[in-house]
C-alpha cells in the first residue's frame, strides 16, 4: 500500500475533525443549555474554552505531523537519489566483467 504524505496528513486531519466533533456533541449533551440556570452560561463558556484549547492542540499536532512527513519525504528523495547512483555504479562495474 503506497500512501502519499499529503493523503496521510489529510487522513489525520479528517480523523481529528471527526474526534473533535464527537467530543463536542458529547460535551454539549452533558451541558444542555437552560435559560432558567444562570450558571449554565458560565458552564457553557468553560466548555467552549476547553474545546477551543483541544482544537488548538490538534492543530499543533497536525502541524508537527506535517513537518515530520515533509522531513520523511525529503529523506526519501535523498535515499532514492542515492539508490539511483548506486545502481548505476553497480551496472557500470558489472559491465566491465562482460567485456
Amino acid at each position: 500500500m503506497n500512501i502519499s504524505m499529503k493523503d496521510l496528513v489529510e487522513y489525520i486531519k479528517n480523523s481529528l475533525d471527526i474526534l473533535v466533533s464527537i467530543k463536542l456533541n458529547e460535551e454539549l449533551q452533558k451541558y444542555k443549555f437552560n435559560n432558567d440556570n444562570p450558571g449554565a452560561v458560565a458552564d457553557y463558556e468553560k466548555l467552549l474554552q476547553g474545546l477551543e484549547q483541544d482544537i488548538r492542540g490538534h492543530i499543533s499536532l497536525e502541524h508537527q505531523l506535517k513537518i515530520q512527513c515533509e522531513k520523511y519525504a525529503e529523506q526519501l528523495d535523498i535515499l532514492e537519489d542515492e539508490k539511483i547512483i548506486l545502481l548505476s555504479q553497480i551496472v557500470r562495474n558489472n559491465s566491465y566483467y562482460y567485456f
